[in-house]
């Protein structure tokens, strides 16, 4: 089901610069759109990642429910500065599956394809750029 309304959702897309490196982000900034994020996606393509934006600091938990491969997930605060970086989060098949935090509380969400994070250097240092903020 979720698969279903995945594939008929649109998802508007930005430029976002981490350290010295341009990616496309696809827009998770909707209830149901944060929600499937990744889900059922075969790949990501490499020059992309998906930006998950909230209209507060909070705990924000993720999981690896019905994902297809592994990712590198970036928090970060209001500001766009890095708290949390966590790297190749394997998927989760089961019915219960663990829920990743920051270790405080974050507005934005960063997931990237795994490997991404260590192959680019990326630090709690690293600044991020978002043009539309």
């Amino acid at each position: 089901m979720l698969n279903f309304i995945r594939k008929r959702l649109s998802y508007s897309e930005t430029t976002l610069r981490i350290g010295g490196i341009e990616l496309k982000a696809i827009i998770a900034d909707s209830f149901i759109k944060r929600m499937i994020g990744l889900m059922y996606m075969e790949e990501l393509p490499q020059d992309k990642c998906m930006l998950f934006k909230f209209s507060n600091e909070s705990a924000l938990g993720i999981w690896m429910k019905n994902m297809r491969f592994p990712i590198d997930v970036i928090w970060l605060d209001s500001g766009m500065k890095i708290v949390t970086i966590t790297e190749a989060l394997p998927p989760c098949h089961k019915i219960l599956c663990k829920t990743y935090y920051p270790t405080t509380d974050a507005m934005y969400i960063i997931e990237l394809n795994s490997g991404f994070v260590k192959s680019n250097g990326i630090t709690n240092l690293t600044k991020v750029a978002y043009p539309n903020e």
